[in-house]
């Protein structure tokens, strides 16, 4: 018999595993001990890699979480986008969009995103970090949004339906998380009346002079 050679992994490879490895293990200590409780020795230990290995690709721990919160949220926006990539264009409803983001928000690693929004609440900088990184997951499913709804053809008002969907399914995450109230009736019902709220969203687009609703999280890139 011939031997298969396994080609060798390059320097590369390994570099790029070492901080997936780093990434994922932030999010699981985030989820498990909290940002209060959630160290770089804790999250070296759990990912097996050496303490040099962990500060030469993220020195401190708001490096660690920085990069985690951004590689949870380009993997969520991903997977919203391969969901509508993959079915056919008559499913590709505002009711399949709040099930899709209900699906994110409501999985156990969005734990992790609330444990920093809530760190961030007494802390300007990293408050920076996670708004900029949610700015970026909000834009990215507003143009999926104006990609697969027909009905929405407006940026701004593709962004004021993702701005409500995403309150309304964060507030339901949260009463989960937090054992009360009824999440799931509350995505029903924001299902429901999905359509209403689109037109009631463009007939205030309609107003003269409109203010523009403020958002924290969608801000201009430099």
């Amino acid at each position: 018999m011939t031997a298969t050679l396994v080609p060798r992994r390059t320097q590369e490879d390994r570099s790029t595993a070492t901080q997936r490895a780093l990434l994922e293990a932030t999010i699981e200590c985030l989820v498990d001990h909290g940002y209060a409780g959630t160290t770089t020795r804790l999250v070296a230990d759990r990912a097996q890699v050496s303490r040099g290995a962990q500060t030469h690709h993220y020195p401190t721990k708001r490096d660690l979480v920085e990069a985690a919160i951004g590689h949870l949220f380009e993997d969520q926006a991903r997977r919203f986008a391969a969901v509508f990539d993959e079915v056919p264009p008559r499913e590709r409803t505002l009711d399949r969009a709040v099930d899709e983001l209900w699906a994110i928000v409501s999985g156990p690693a969005y734990a992790a995103v609330l444990e920093v929004v809530v760190a961030s609440r007494t802390d300007p900088e990293l408050r920076q970090v996670v708004h900029d990184l949610a700015g970026v997951l909000e834009t990215k499913v507003v143009e999926l949004l104006l990609w697969f709804s027909p009905d929405i053809a407006d940026p701004d008002l593709a962004r004021r339906t993702i701005d409500l969907a995403f309150t309304l399914v964060q507030g339901a995450a949260i009463s989960r998380l937090g054992g009360f109230g009824r999440p799931d009736e509350v995505i029903e019902l924001a299902k429901s009346v999905a359509a209403s709220m689109v037109a009631g969203l463009a007939d205030q687009s309609l107003l003269p002079n409109p203010d523009p609703i403020p958002s924290t999280v969608l801000q201009e890139r430099k």
